[in-house]
């Protein structure tokens, strides 16, 4: 079975994330009125919306850990609207390890990601790494 190609652009995000390609990200996989959703009450938490603002907040994740996150997805469940990404999420900050699961969930119109949901298994961890 071929995977649905709602799956490419979150794919991409992830590869494009851990190579610091965000002007990629920007021009090629966010829709113009794109919004992120980040849970929780650290630093880092809150919807940002349009391509400035998500840009921003990838750039604080690459300069908070050293560029160290990672995103790897286990599985992707797709239709014709969302993406949903399971997936192990790591990286180092100042001596402090991340080693969490979670869930992206994504909306896609016409190859683009328009939003994305974040839910960390264990909100506090992420919270606390960013702390």
């Amino acid at each position: 079975m071929s995977e649905h190609p709602n799956v490419n652009p979150v794919r991409e995000i992830y590869d494009a994330i851990a190579k610091g390609e965000l002007d990629y990200i920007r021009d090629s996989l966010l829709a113009d009125e794109v919004s992120f959703h980040v849970p929780g009450r650290g630093p880092l938490a809150g919807t940002y919306k349009g391509k400035e603002e998500v840009l921003g907040y990838l750039a604080k994740l690459a300069n908070h850990t050293g560029n160290s996150l990672r995103y790897d997805p286990d599985t992707f469940l797709a239709d014709d609207g969302h993406v949903a990404a399971l997936l192990r999420i790591r990286g180092d900050r100042d001596g402090k390890e991340l080693d969490e699961r979670g869930v992206h969930a994504f909306h896609v119109t016409d190859g683009k990601i328009t939003e994305r949901w974040s839910f960390p298994y264990d909100t506090h961890v992420i919270d606390e790494f960013f702390a």
